[in-house]
């Protein structure tokens, strides 16, 4: 992953301003695509500050969950989560230690930042338990979030087409399964403005200020009104061995 991460570490959690609802309703998803029970151990590969896997080990009460994070502020962070254990190290680092074992493993919005994907999947494929599960949950290349042009491009550039995903992780002898669902949420126009001056996604971190207030005086003027109501399309693709 690059720096991006890093430097709002500290913020991540406040500049992330979906709902409860929504936190909810994707962790229900996970849990339902990864088959998740408790005698799994699960792995949150980009984990973050720990939010998501601390919320599905509760819910699902999980026998073990590894917050895979290669960023140390954003691991500092996921350490105040007792329920969970934190690894600094990418995904490559993580599995190439023997003494990790696991059978179900998410990728939640980070595999555009993951280069090397064929030689992931054969890693993993050759290290999860058998009847193991893979989840990615990320976008498509067109979102429907409310960015402005310049933004959307630079996501359609950085985000890679589900469909090569898939062909893959068929490569790598998975079997696949895909779906597409969105949840609608409202946000006040200031709280979108304040995610996007804080660059809530890596693809925001090229763009200057002066870029980012141009991209938000474009979309005050095709909004007019105080809020926005936000469709995030999720793709859900499914692995397993």
């Amino acid at each position: 992953m690059n720096k991006h991460y890093e430097k709002i570490a500290e913020d991540f959690n406040k500049v992330w301003k979906f709902s409860d609802e929504y936190k909810t309703w994707a962790v229900d998803k996970i849990g339902n695509y990864l088959k998740l029970k408790s005698s799994d151990v699960f792995v949150d590969i980009g984990g973050g500050t720990g939010t998501f896997t601390n919320m599905i080990n509760k819910k699902f009460e999980l026998k073990k969950s590894y917050c895979v994070e290669p960023e140390f502020k954003m691991c500092e962070l996921a350490q105040e989560y007792s329920n969970i254990e934190v690894i600094c190290s990418d995904a490559f680092g993580f599995l190439k230690n023997s003494q990790y074992k696991y059978n179900k493993i998410l990728f939640k919005e980070v595999i555009h930042h993951i280069k090397d994907r064929k030689s992931l999947w054969h890693n993993i494929y050759h290290t999860i338990e058998d009847n193991g599960r893979l989840l990615i949950y990320t976008r498509p290349k067109k979102n429907k979030f409310p960015l402005f042009k310049k933004a959307k491009e630079e996501f359609y550039k950085n985000q890679p087409s589900y469909s090569e995903m898939v062909e893959e992780l068929e490569q790598s002898k998975f079997k696949t399964n895909v779906s597409l669902k969105s949840f609608t949420f409202k946000l006040s126009k200031d709280e979108w403005y304040h995610m996007l001056k804080s660059r809530f996604m890596s693809d925001l971190s090229v763009f200057t200020d002066t870029e980012i207030m141009q991209g938000i005086d474009e979309l005050k003027k095709e909004n007019t009104s105080d809020t926005f109501i936000i469709e995030d399309e999720i793709v859900f693709i499914t692995a397993y061995k």
